[in-house]
């Protein structure tokens, strides 16, 4: 997943583990990015004010081995018309 956020243009910070962050910057770009993925039913983390800096709000993103790679792949789709929509990528 890490990979295939980066290749389509996110920033994902330094995370090394499962959990990988997605930089959104604003944090009302934050929230609604959330708010459509789990309406979607793909299930993130919003973090914005004062939980990250100004300007740092980020979706924490994370992943477990029941994920299938069709659930991995619709989620990264949607993602990537979520990220082209607002601007992020």
């Amino acid at each position: 997943m890490k990979k295939g956020f980066q290749e389509i243009g996110f920033d994902t910070g330094e995370s090394k583990s499962q959990i990988i962050p997605l930089m959104i910057g604003e944090d009302m770009k934050c929230l609604k990015f959330w708010k459509t993925l789990f309406s979607a039913g793909v299930f993130t983390n919003a973090f914005i004010q004062p939980a990250t800096p100004p300007g740092g709000a980020l979706i924490r993103t994370s992943y477990m081995p029941t994920h299938t790679d069709e659930m991995l792949d619709e989620a990264l789709g949607l993602m990537e018309d979520m990220g082209k929509k607002y601007k992020i990528i």
